[in-house]
């Protein structure tokens, strides 16, 4: 037959280790404080019968045998149930006190001594020759001490029992409260294990340990259940934005098998480039998968912001001239953070890409990068047309495009990448009405040598058309 469940739990045998450890400590205690106790009462019994000891001697030295009989006769008629007898003996016979019984060689020992009532109890003697052949007997009764030890040993034995019924009860009363908690967590994962992925472990709103492991497990939870959203999205969003291509690559090639060599030629050509398009919207997404990983952050370095936001601004400055728009930077000089170079300029590129793109001949765009007492804080700004408020945090999302931008071409993966380059480097992204147009902040962390506030006036202004 197996022990009941709550004996099994850690709870119990850690509480039942504690109560026996206690439980030792009170014993040890127990036996220390009985000793003790014992003989300081032992000690003050003797040393009560050798001060009347003494105190008789002096009788006998000053008054002899008649003396001595006259004073142990006024200590008998003056304590007649006293806890002191005694017995004046001369040659062996007794001729004053109310000893019955006494040992026959001198000095400590403890006899039994029969009561008057018929029971037999104890005695303490103390025996001395006063020379003459006259002996002085001394006996206590020990009952009260016996009663003293008695007392503390009942004392420590009722505590001892106290504390291990007490503890067996309050470790069961543990397991079960901590049973029940880890039944509870028990059947949350259960159900989390069959599929349900809202179930959250209760927490009880104590703040102790388990509450602070279950709202761990509960975030743990919360960020996986979005992790399972957001790829659960980005399946159906790959297979909605695939099959649009891969109908027209099929459509392509159907026709191709009726056409002439020429027709069929063309046709392949076409193709072809379909098929790099599927290829590159696959590669982008391995990149950001490789980006949200976190391997590259192994390999962060010094890098030089401002010199990346220079480059690449100046790299874009003609296809923003082509688009006839203008490209403007305001960008302060020697900031350097902690990240990977690579990583940033795929950023920065993606951003100004994303704003050339999407915005008509005409508008301004500014690229900027400065210091400010939180920071340092760089962005992408447009004067266009703009995007909905209700978009600024959709814009991220993989895939996402506005019904405007569909005329635009792009796999709408862009602006994720941004996004996981930015949560690997921790900079906070975000999207800004600039009224008009779109501003796209980036807030990076203070780290290394990012150069004082004073750094505004070294702003690199460079104006192209």
């Amino acid at each position: 037959m197996r022990p009941p469940r709550v004996l099994q739990t850690t709870t119990f045998r850690l509480a039942t280790i504690y109560v026996a450890a206690f439980a030792i400590s009170v014993a040890t205690f127990g036996v220390v404080i009985y000793t003790f106790t014992a003989d300081a009462l032992e000690r003050r019994l003797e040393a009560r019968i050798e001060n009347d000891m003494r105190a008789l001697r002096a009788d006998y030295r000053s008054g002899g045998l008649s003396g001595l009989v006259a004073a142990v006769s006024a200590h008998e008629r003056a304590h007649p149930n006293g806890a002191l007898e005694y017995a004046v003996l001369v040659t062996g016979n007794q001729v004053a006190g109310h000893l019955s019984l006494w040992p026959k060689t001198a000095g400590w020992s403890t006899l039994f001594y029969p009561e008057s009532a018929g029971d037999i109890g104890r005695r303490r003697f103390l025996v001395i020759d006063l020379g003459q052949s006259v002996t002085l007997v001394i006996a206590a009764d020990p009952e009260q001490i016996d009663q003293l030890k008695g007392a503390v040993f009942d004392g420590f034995l009722s505590a001892f029992g106290a504390v291990l019924i007490l503890g067996i009860l309050g470790g069961i009363g543990l397991s079960l409260s901590l049973l029940r908690r880890v039944e509870a967590m028990r059947r949350a994962a259960e159900a989390i294990i069959a599929g349900d992925l809202s179930q959250r472990i209760p927490v009880r709103g104590s703040g102790d340990d388990l509450d602070r492991l279950s709202q761990t497990l509960n975030h743990m939870l919360d960020r996986i259940g979005e992790l399972m959203e957001s790829l659960r999205e980005v399946s159906a969003n790959i297979a909605h934005d695939l099959k649009t291509p891969l109908a027209r690559l099929r459509q392509r090639l159907e026709v191709a098998q009726t056409q002439p060599d020429d027709a069929r030629k063309d046709a392949l050509v076409a193709a072809v480039a379909q098929v790099d398009e599927i290829l590159a919207t696959f590669a982008a997404l391995l990149r950001i998968a490789q980006i949200e990983s976190g391997s590259r952050r192994a390999v962060f370095a010094p890098v030089n912001l401002s010199d990346v936001f220079i480059i690449v601004a100046d790299a874009f400055a003609p296809a923003a001239e082509d688009a006839g728009q203008t490209l403007t930077v305001k960008i302060a000089s020697n900031i350097t953070i902690l990240g990977d170079r690579e990583l940033l300029t795929q950023m920065l590129a993606n951003l100004i890409d994303n704003a050339v793109r999407h915005t008509s001949a005409g508008t301004a765009i500014v690229v900027g990068l400065h210091p400010d007492s939180d920071g340092i804080v760089g962005f992408v700004s447009d004067n266009g047309r703009g995007i909905p408020a209700a978009e600024h945090e959709r814009i991220f999302q993989r895939f996402h495009r506005l019904p405007e931008s569909e005329s635009v071409s792009g796999s709408g993966l862009g602006l994720s990448l941004v996004k996981a380059v930015a949560d690997i480097h921790g900079i906070v992204l975000t999207a800004e009405d600039a009224a008009p147009g779109l501003r796209i902040k980036m807030r990076f962390p203070a780290v290394g040598n990012s150069g004082p506030a004073a750094a505004a006036a070294d702003i690199i202004k460079s104006k192209r058309k």
